[in-house]
């Protein structure tokens, strides 16, 4: 490899926008995902570990003083990130990079990473200044399309320019920027400053700049995006990945039971539609549950046959009383109410697929 391939990159995250003034919500990148992460680990994880030598993200002390922002971020990265604490706000992401550079002597290439998306990277890592972009066209929902910035490529792939709240092009900016060196950005981001652009400047536009004066960007595409760029698009990334509990007699397999046949132990018989439904939420991400009260003796039996339909079991909890079952859970701003929903339904009936997710916000109905 050469030296350019083995040269680690400073990964920075700037999280310095002001606090909405009366929000009681953290700020997007300080939510905790359905994963038990913070979003910004989610965002940091898009970049290979292998490839990066220090990750550094920035806050504002208002931040800091109000979530105690230090010590979190010190815990979700297993202490492994420095927290650098801006006292007062900068005139926009750009010049956020540029304090940083200046006070934690960053040299060497970097990469910018926004905070409130992540995503796969299609190919390698690249070894060059790069921008990471997705084609609109094969994206199932972008919100607020007009705020994005765009990239336009030239003949030979390489990035021509990129245009901040404008749709130049079928290509997204989608949160990540690499300059093989600290400097490219610095000179470039001198040269805004000094024509009066100092204020409210994006990454984007000291990449337009840099490839003015003819510096190489690459375009490096993405998979897998989650982008949250507003409270919907959290609520609907948050509702893709719910936590399903399941009884499993009635509503996976026709009912079996201790007393009267088919009998627990018996080969069960699927109810295909109710199986087939839930395969299909939890391809998209949902984490199934299983309660029954079935002996803790047939536990092995259970966990195969549900296995054996192609469902992965988080959890079987055995031994539940032959009762009401309650589920009770808190609501709040980052995951509103309701955060629990019941779903009845007849014993082995197949109309799990006509309400199971289908409406989840509406009260708990029997069917």
């Amino acid at each position: 490899m050469s030296g350019q391939q083995d040269q680690r990159w400073t990964l920075i995250i700037p999280c310095a926008a002001p606090l909405r003034p009366g929000s009681r919500l953290r700020p997007k990148w300080l939510l905790t995902t359905p994963g038990g992460q913070l979003l910004v680990t989610r965002a940091a994880a898009t970049v290979p570990r292998e490839r990066i030598g220090r990750r550094i993200v920035v806050v504002l002390r208002e931040c800091e003083e109000r979530y105690g922002v230090t010590e979190a971020l010190r815990r979700a990265f297993d202490g492994d990130v420095e927290c650098l604490v801006l006292d007062q706000p900068t005139g926009g992401p750009a010049e956020t990079v540029r304090r940083v550079i200046e006070q934690a002597r960053v040299t060497g290439p970097i990469c910018i990473k926004d905070g409130d998306s992540f995503f796969t990277l299609r190919g390698d890592f690249p070894d060059s200044s790069f921008i990471a972009v997705a084609d609109l066209r094969a994206m199932p929902s972008v919100s607020e399309p007009g705020r994005k910035s765009y990239v336009r490529l030239n003949e030979q792939d390489m990035i021509a320019d990129v245009v901040e709240k404008n749709v130049v092009s079928n290509l997204i900016s989608i949160g990540l920027y690499g300059f093989i060196d600290a400097a490219v950005f610095v000179a470039a981001y001198e040269r805004l400053a000094g024509l009066g652009s100092g204020r409210n400047l994006f990454v984007s536009h000291v990449v337009a700049n840099a490839v003015l004066h003819r510096h190489v960007f690459v375009p490096c595409a993405v998979n897998d995006i989650v982008d949250i760029g507003t409270r919907a698009d959290w609520n609907a990334y948050r509702e893709r990945l719910p936590t399903i509990v399941l009884d499993i007699d009635g509503v996976i397999f026709r009912n079996q039971s201790l007393f009267f046949p088919p009998y627990w132990g018996d080969p069960p018989e699927p109810i295909q539609e109710n199986v087939d439904h839930i395969l299909s939420l939890q391809g998209r991400g949902a984490q199934l549950v299983f309660m029954t009260s079935r002996p803790e003796r047939f536990r092995a039996a259970t966990l195969s046959a549900l296995e054996g339909l192609g469902l992965r079991v988080h959890a079987l909890i055995m031994d539940c009383q032959h009762g009401t079952r309650f589920l009770v859970n808190d609501y709040a701003q980052s995951n509103p109410f309701p955060s629990a929903v019941a779903v009845n339904v007849r014993r082995n009936s197949t109309d799990l697929q006509h309400v199971l997710l289908e409406d989840h916000r509406t009260l708990d109905r029997e069917l």
